[in-house]
């Protein structure tokens, strides 16, 4: 995923954290494909950026991109209280 155009937190937690190579964050990219760890990240982004999606939420979320407009959506409506 390019990442100007991605959240900066969760490209940091997806690479740091979870150990995904930055090659493989390219919008269309499958989350499967991925290896993503969903418990781990469930944890994680609560934790550092105060998101909480839930699994059933994540389980739609099937690629890099499709994550990344979730996490920015959930940051906006979070603004916006």
């Amino acid at each position: 995923m390019t990442t100007n155009k991605a959240n900066p937190q969760l490209v940091r937690i997806l690479v740091e954290d979870l150990g995904i190579s930055e090659d493989d964050l390219r919008p269309d990219a499958s989350l499967n494909d991925t290896g993503l760890d969903s418990l781990a990240l469930a944890e994680l982004l609560p934790e550092r950026l105060g998101v909480h999606l839930g699994d059933d939420v994540l389980n739609k979320a099937a690629t890099v991109g499709a994550l990344n407009t979730l996490v920015e959506q959930q940051l906006a409506a979070q603004e916006q209280q």
